[in-house]
C-alpha cells in the first residue's frame, strides 16, 4: 500500500510484491502523490488489518504512524498542504514532465503562457500525416522508384571485366530440365 504520512490515507500499489519491488513501488507512490511524503507499507495477507501493515523503510506498523487513520476522522482538521497535487499528478501519469519556464519570465512575475500549436486534423489518415511530416511527397516517391544507372563494370564485355559475374548463364537449360512430377516415359519393347 502507498501511505500518505500526513493523514494516513492509503491506496493499493501492487499485489504479491517482494522486497526487491519496494524501491520501485516507493517511486510509484511518490509519483502518484507528488509534493507529499509517501511510504510503502506491506502486509502478509490479502485480507489483513490495515493497522498491522508494516513500513518497508522503517519496519514499524501502520498503527505507530502519528497520523494513522487521520483521514477517516472528520472532527480532526487535515494538516496544511496534505494532499496530492492533482494537476501535477495527471501530467506525470500522462508521461508529460512539467514544462520548463523560460528564465526571462521567471523574474518578471508575469505568468508563463505556452505557445499554442496546431493540432492535426482528426479526419486525416495517419499515414498521410506521417508522410507529410517525413517530407514524403510525389517527387520523393519518383526519386525512390527511379532505376539506378547501370554500373560501368557490367557494361564491359565479359572478357574485359575484372570481377567474375555470376548470373543466369550457369543455370541449366530449361528445355533439358527433368520434370520431377511427370518423369519421362519408358519405352516398351
Amino acid at each position: 500500500m502507498c501511505v500518505r504520512t500526513c493523514d494516513g490515507y492509503f491506496f493499493p500499489m501492487s499485489n504479491r510484491a517482494t522486497v526487491s519491488d519496494f524501491q520501485r513501488d516507493q517511486s510509484r507512490c511518490e509519483a502518484g502523490c507528488p509534493g507529499t511524503e509517501m511510504q510503502v507499507f506491506y502486509s502478509r495477507g490479502v485480507a489483513g488489518d490495515p493497522a498491522t501493515m508494516t513500513s518497508s523503510s522503517t519496519g514499524r506498523p501502520y498503527s505507530d504512524l502519528p497520523a494513522a487513520f487521520l483521514y477517516k476522522r472528520p472532527d480532526q482538521p487535515l494538516p496544511q498542504g496534505c494532499g496530492c497535487n492533482a494537476a501535477q499528478n495527471f501530467r506525470i501519469i500522462a508521461g508529460n514532465p512539467p514544462a520548463a519556464q523560460p528564465e526571462a519570465s521567471a523574474g518578471s512575475g508575469a505568468p508563463f503562457l505556452p505557445t499554442p500549436t496546431d493540432k492535426p486534423d482528426p479526419a486525416e489518415d495517419p499515414e498521410t500525416q506521417a508522410n507529410a511530416s517525413g517530407h514524403l511527397d510525389i517527387a520523393a516517391i519518383r526519386q525512390l522508384l527511379k532505376k539506378p544507372d547501370a554500373s560501368p563494370a557490367s557494361a564491359l564485355p565479359p572478357e574485359q571485366r575484372k570481377v567474375r559475374v555470376v548470373g543466369p548463364t550457369f543455370l541449366p537449360d530449361p528445355e533439358a530440365a527433368i520434370d520431377l512430377q511427370a518423369p519421362a516415359q519408358k519405352q516398351a519393347r
